[in-house]
């Protein structure tokens, strides 16, 4: 009956909040046999007309994973979400990317697939993230491999701007990416002045806690 009412919640057209509050509580009752009811109401919320319930669908999908791998991989939710990738919602990307490094880490392989045109959008949406979702973001930008050395380049120019965030861990994980893609770089000129832009932020972040 629960399970039933959940289902209905999902298909509640006038309120989005309803239909992500079900779907997210759906996800988080962990029992094996329930998860099967969930997929029908999650893909559907993947497709959701709102970008807050697809949001909240693409971390579901990361919490189905940890339950029951064999359903999602059926289902193909991994390739529903990679296509949210080119998503026009900045937190409906990063919750996404979020989800499929989390997928990645529990399957031992990775389920993001970037290709030119998703790492344009994908780091597009950074600058209308969370700050939690820049790092995100910026973690998985470092599996990438450019085709050449103008799209690196390309890459860290619009990475370099980081360096200059509030939070220590946006400024970490911008360092390294722009680390990983100035070795794609051809002109040592533009390696040696990549590498001057490193060394502020860095001697920044050491004059503050020392954890940090």
């Amino acid at each position: 009956m629960a399970v039933n009412s959940f289902r209905q919640d999902s298909r509640q057209r006038t309120n989005p909040l309803i239909r992500a509050l079900a779907v997210r509580t759906m996800g988080c009752i962990r029992v094996e046999k329930i998860t099967e009811y969930l997929c029908e109401p999650l893909k559907d919320a993947l497709h959701d007309e709102d970008p807050y319930v697809r949001k909240t669908a693409a971390i579901c999908v990361s919490k189905l994973y940890d339950i029951a791998p064999d359903l999602v991989e059926e289902h193909e939710f991994i390739d529903l979400m990679v296509s949210l990738l080119s998503d026009g919602n900045a937190m409906v990307v990063a919750n996404t990317v979020a989800a499929l490094v989390e997928i990645s880490e529990i399957r031992g392989s990775s389920a993001l697939s970037f290709n030119s045109n998703t790492v344009g959008k994908v780091i597009a949406a950074m600058n209308e993230s969370t700050e939690w979702g820049q790092v995100f973001i910026l973690d998985a930008l470092v599996t990438y491999t450019p085709a050449d050395a103008r799209e690196a380049e390309s890459i860290v120019e619009r990475v370099v701007p980081r360096l200059a965030h509030a939070n220590p861990a946006v400024v970490l994980s911008a360092v390294k990416v722009v680390i990983k893609f100035i070795d794609y770089l051809s002109s040592a000129e533009s390696i040696r002045n990549w590498c001057k832009k490193l060394a502020p932020p860095l001697v920044s972040l050491m004059s503050t806690e020392p954890e940090i």
